[in-house]
């Protein structure tokens, strides 16, 4: 009987010690973000969709985001109570470049390309884009998109990012 009172006094210490307060969480990882998006393609005859949302500092404070090139170009819209930015615009530039003015350890976005509709012509090149995610700088994931072809419905990228 002793030993059985000495093999349970061990089992719930172990057990207390395994129980601890850490969370299994990683703690939260706080960076800039920058998103790089480069288009290869017929650009003329398309027009991008891309939205920014979520985009989170501490537990759950809100974070901006800048576009950052083409300089001229603005937020279509903004929607500050859901912490969301969005751009819509015929493609004119071969890159758009947007970064959070603040660092963050959660963000979303989704991105599309939609066909004008206009008839292609013989040098027509459906578009693609390469999305990198940066975070300090550093790249974090790369994604690739396809615009589908010409008179088919086309698909958004949705992704989530957490540093």
């Amino acid at each position: 009987m002793k030993r059985f009172k000495v093999l349970l006094y061990y089992a719930g210490i172990v057990l207390a010690f395994s129980c601890s307060n850490d969370s299994d969480e990683e703690p939260l990882v706080e960076k800039t973000a920058r998103i790089e998006i480069e288009f290869e393609g017929s650009l003329d005859q398309y027009l991008v969709n891309f939205g920014l949302h979520s985009l989170y500092t501490g537990q759950s404070g809100f974070v901006s985001a800048t576009i950052v090139q083409p300089s001229e170009l603005e937020w279509t819209q903004i929607i500050d109570q859901a912490n969301t930015f969005n751009v819509s615009t015929p493609l004119t530039f071969s890159e758009l470049i947007v970064e959070s003015d603040e660092p963050v350890h959660t963000f979303g976005f989704i991105f599309n390309l939609v066909h004008t509709g206009d008839i292609p012509d013989e040098d027509f090149e459906d578009l693609t884009a390469t999305i990198r995610v940066f975070g300090n700088n550093a790249e974090v994931q790369t994604f690739q998109y396809t615009a589908r072809p010409v008179g088919e419905v086309s698909e958004p990228l949705r992704e989530t990012v957490r540093f």
